[in-house]
């Protein structure tokens, strides 16, 4: 990692975890939406052209490392399943271990793997994934279903993550 990829800890609002995505992301992330070079090159600033056949598809349903994560419904496939790749950053000095608590609906399965991450230093990075699975029944008639999941340390941070599931009406 160099100086520049860095994350300065005195620079967070709290000392704990942070979810960052890089500008290969974010490109690859506008390509999945659809938009072109120009559009791109100019939402990224510069005289560089950005051609979506140079990056690489981001992992994952999104395709961000982005701490929320929404699921939408078209209304062909009435069951649900997704997965979501994430990067957490540590910005606190020490030993840190986080374990994940997931608040959903009984009805919709949400799966963290792994369920603890360990840091031992500023700067590091761990991953996880999150599986999401369920069926079109457990939305019983609502457009749009919330679920929670926190990451609680051993020195009492807190982050969490909303995921959102939602239909068409």
């Amino acid at each position: 990692m160099s100086r520049s990829d860095q994350i300065n800890p005195t620079k967070a609002v709290n000392p704990g975890l942070i979810y960052d995505i890089n500008e290969d992301l974010y490109i690859s992330f506008l390509c999945k939406q659809g938009y072109d070079t120009r559009t791109i090159t100019l939402l990224i600033g510069g005289k560089k052209e950005y051609h979506c056949s140079s990056f690489k598809p981001g992992r994952g349903i999104d395709g961000l490392n982005y701490p929320s994560m929404h699921i939408y419904l078209n209304g062909t496939n009435p069951n649900i399943s997704a997965v979501f790749h994430r990067i957490e950053t540590n910005v606190e000095e020490g030993d840190l271990e986080y374990n994940v608590k997931v608040a959903s609906p009984k009805e919709l399965s949400v799966v963290v793997i792994p369920k603890t991450l360990k840091f031992n230093g500023i700067n590091q990075k761990k991953t996880f994934r999150v599986l999401v699975k369920g069926g079109e029944s457990m939305m019983n008639g609502t457009e749009a279903v919330s679920v929670t999941l926190e990451w609680n340390s051993n020195k009492g941070h807190s982050v969490k993550s909303p995921i959102v599931v939602f239909k068409q009406h």
